[in-house]
């Protein structure tokens, strides 16, 4: 039995509609579980300080499930299948006391929304403005930092901290977003003995 001309059509469309049908598939993504890939080797400073990390605030258009991209100088982004695995704010902050820990040898340090310290020596407060990639190849995180000991309220330090991106994907951008905040970290770990000298201590 042959196919008629117009048989074939039909077949021909009717695979066209089943393939364009298929669902687009999610994809998550973790700074944690990238933060289990080697960073630079550091030395670390000895410490017997509690230092509670937090909070993180994140600028409103980052506080959402969606990786975001800039596009332009004033248009951002958020990624339709592409989501963090976690809310950010935790995410960074347990990727920011993974980090300084290893800059600060025996120092105690616990995320704001876990801690025990009724009274730490340090209180790292950050705020995030960008944490992104954009549409130049590059990944751009940014914002300021405050470091709260017992007796004084620490002034703002601003941070800035670019990484090019040499290949595509949202996977490698979440890579190189990871290594901006160890690159922050190292900025925090190294004021963090002036903030808990002023607590006398």
């Amino acid at each position: 039995m042959t196919l008629t001309r117009m048989s074939v059509l039909v077949l021909i469309a009717g695979g066209l509609v089943a393939c364009g049908s298929q669902p687009v598939k999610d994809h998550y993504y973790s700074l944690v579980l990238a933060a289990e890939q080697p960073m630079s080797q550091v030395s670390a400073a000895k410490s017997g300080k509690r230092i509670i990390v937090g909070p993180v605030r994140l600028a409103r258009y980052l506080d959402q499930p969606g990786l975001a991209m800039q596009i332009s100088s004033s248009e951002i982004q958020s990624a339709n299948h592409h989501f963090w695995a976690e809310p950010l704010s935790e995410a960074i902050s347990k990727v920011l006391v993974r980090d300084i820990t290893q800059r600060m040898q025996g120092a105690d340090i616990e995320r704001s929304s876990v801690s025990t310290h009724a009274s730490p020596d340090c209180r790292v407060e950050i705020e995030f403005e960008k944490f992104h990639s954009t549409s130049d190849s590059r990944v751009v995180s940014a914002g300021r930092f405050w470091l709260h000991s017992a007796n004084s309220r620490g002034a703002a330090q601003e941070f800035s901290i670019s990484e090019t991106l040499m290949l595509d994907g949202y996977a490698n951008a979440v890579l190189k977003l990871r290594s901006t905040l160890d690159k922050l970290a190292a900025t925090i770990a190294e004021t963090l003995p002036d903030c808990t000298a002023n607590n006398g201590a």
